[in-house]
């Protein structure tokens, strides 16, 4: 598998398939069974938020404080008075089966995080659904290219290579690889005085009955349970820091802790980085529940996963709410750091109608 997109690709999803029934790209009509659009010859059975993430100059609709629907050239909400977020501030993707959210917070000058999200099939019968979650490494250069640029280029080949035959855990490795290959141009591009450009990496590909986890660094990825199941909910990854290599080396957990460099990362994506392979794990749910992929903004104020199931819609089946929810919870704790959700609920089946992907950033 070659890490370049195919041709299919370029002509990805920015917009699900609407009802009516016109390709999301020429406006001309489909079929409601067709594969590819035949005047631009689109593939119709994937779906992506943009590539490159949301345009800066994007307004969000409405106020985030107050909801009116009135937002001045400058950016200040007409009944209220408050300054929106511009550009990737705040951003809202909402594709039906998946959703997600990545807010600056409430101290950041800047959201150096990104998400990419996406899914394959027909809006009644979705085959798989992919994300990705990356937070640009601070102090490395260029930290929000690095995180943009990894999730897309590492969705691309998700989405390639599970519209095919292709066993996920192989998918799982060669999204990394074509993530850490992104972030890598970023270095040849020019000397960086902060260091090259760098960012931790989380991915998930969630099918009819399986889920496949692959991670670098310390953004985690979540199995929240259902209902009264929620005490099943667990962390499915472990983070790459200096504790934790430290404990597998067999320090003990105490010892670990009190290393002066303990939450330092000890793997991520980049040019200096020793190892770009992405652990993985699989796993099959024995009941519904939501797929959840986070940076530390958000586990940094809730860790737990049975405090994350908690912010659950009653039936588990509402990803933007989800993902709205545990975001507004980490700025109302403090929103120290930049903080983005994707929730993926299981078992993947159709959604309400999607709102257009979008990105809230008035």
């Amino acid at each position: 598998m070659t890490n370049s997109p195919s041709t299919d690709f370029s002509l990805a999803d920015t917009e699900p398939v609407r009802p009516r029934h016109v390709c999301p790209d020429c406006s001309s009509p489909v079929g409601k069974r067709d594969r590819f659009c035949e005047v631009c010859g689109r593939n119709l059975l994937l779906h992506r938020t943009p590539v490159g993430g949301p345009d800066p100059a994007m307004q969000v609709a409405t106020c985030i404080s107050c909801d009116f629907a009135e937002i001045d050239s400058e950016g200040f909400c007409l009944r209220c008075g408050r300054s929106q977020p511009l550009g990737r501030d705040r951003v809202v993707y909402d594709l039906g089966v998946v959703a997600g959210v990545s807010d600056r917070g409430r101290r950041r000058e800047r959201n150096e995080d990104a998400l990419a999200l996406g899914w394959i099939g027909r809006r009644d019968s979705p085959k798989c659904v992919v994300a990705v979650v990356c937070d640009g490494v601070a102090f490395s250069s260029r930290a929000s290219e690095a995180s943009q640029g990894a999730a897309d280029a590492a969705v691309d080949i998700l989405l390639s290579a599970m519209s095919g035959t292709a066993d996920p855990t192989a998918a799982t490795r060669a999204a990394a690889a074509a993530a850490s290959a992104a972030v890598n141009r970023l270095a040849d591009e020019g000397d960086h005085e902060e260091g090259p450009p760098a960012t931790t990496y989380v991915s998930a590909i969630v099918n009819e009955s399986e889920v496949t986890i692959g991670w670098i660094g310390d953004s985690r990825a979540y199995w929240l349970a259902t209902g009264s199941n929620g005490t099943r909910s667990r962390c499915l990854t472990v983070d790459h820091t200096r504790a934790n290599e430290l404990v597998a080396s067999g320090v003990s957990a105490v010892a670990a802790g009190a290393a002066e460099d303990a939450n330092a990362l000890a793997r991520w994506l980049g040019a200096d980085a020793d190892d770009p392979r992405p652990q993985v794990q699989r796993f099959r749910p024995n009941g519904p529940g939501t797929v959840l992929l986070c940076t530390d903004g958000l586990w940094g104020y809730l860790s737990g996963p049975s405090v994350l199931a908690a912010h659950l819609p009653v039936g588990g089946r509402d990803p933007l709410g989800t993902a709205m929810d545990l975001t507004e919870a980490a700025n109302e704790r403090g929103g120290r750091d930049n903080i983005t959700v994707a929730a993926i609920p299981f078992p993947v089946c159709a959604g309400q109608e999607p709102g257009m992907a979008r990105s809230d950033s008035p």
